[in-house]
């Protein structure tokens, strides 16, 4: 396809200029970046504290809110493990707890969109500046997982922060193969399907930034 060739050329280009100076920098500031998991105060006689998870920070540094303005969503991925504690053997997984928070810029309100989706239940919020979303973000979820039986426990927290899912990159890659879906069905023309596609696939391949962070409580016994 020659249409192809010269756009991915074209985008191509203009990522090594916008984005390929900034990457040992992006790779310092991503310390800025931080998540806790607390304990909820002791309110039950069994001791079974809930955890409290808290990102913090993921605005900081400008480069999540870079990938935000290009168009492309951003996907917080957390899940808390409950974990018992068995001394000098192996530590015991109980259960766990996942929800994803995913962030997308609307260019034409100049808002940002955010869906907390947990299980198949999704709860959309917007916000009209930087600073209202990075507040948002900060908001600390007590979740309800935890222990129910005797024993020592702790709860480790993770977050996986990315931009295009496994799904994304799959689809993209039938399109680069030929496969041209809306096109084929009449849904969108060639012009915008090879844009997005390439777009998309290039600023990948330009080191879209990726974040893995994973933290651990402080033991606790329940009764």
């Amino acid at each position: 396809m020659p249409a192809l060739r010269s756009l991915v050329g074209a985008v191509a280009a203009a990522l090594v200029l916008g984005l390929a100076p900034g990457r040992v920098a992006q790779a310092q500031d991503a310390r800025a970046v931080r998540l806790t998991v607390r304990l909820a105060p002791d309110s039950g006689a069994s001791g079974a504290r809930a955890p409290v998870v808290r990102s913090e920070n993921l605005l900081a540094d400008g480069r999540w809110l870079s990938v935000l303005r290009s168009g492309l969503p951003v996907r917080l991925h957390y899940r808390v493990e409950v974990w018992r504690s068995r001394g000098g053997w192996f530590d015991e997984f109980e259960r766990q707890a996942e929800w994803d928070v995913v962030l997308r810029h609307e260019p034409l309100l100049d808002q940002y969109t955010v869906l907390t989706v947990v299980g198949d239940r999704v709860r959309e919020r917007r916000y009209a500046t930087t600073d209202a979303l990075s507040a948002a973000l900060a908001f600390a979820y007590q979740v309800s997982v935890r222990p129910t039986q005797r024993g020592r426990y702790y709860y480790t927290a993770s977050l996986g922060i990315s931009t295009l899912s496994d799904s994304d990159l799959e689809e993209l890659q039938r399109f680069l193969e030929g496969d041209l879906g809306g096109v084929a069905q009449g849904k969108e023309n060639v012009g915008d399907a090879l844009g997005r596609g390439a777009t998309r696939f290039l600023l990948r391949l330009a080191g879209l930034p990726t974040l893995r962070l994973e933290v651990r409580s402080t033991t606790f016994e329940v009764r």
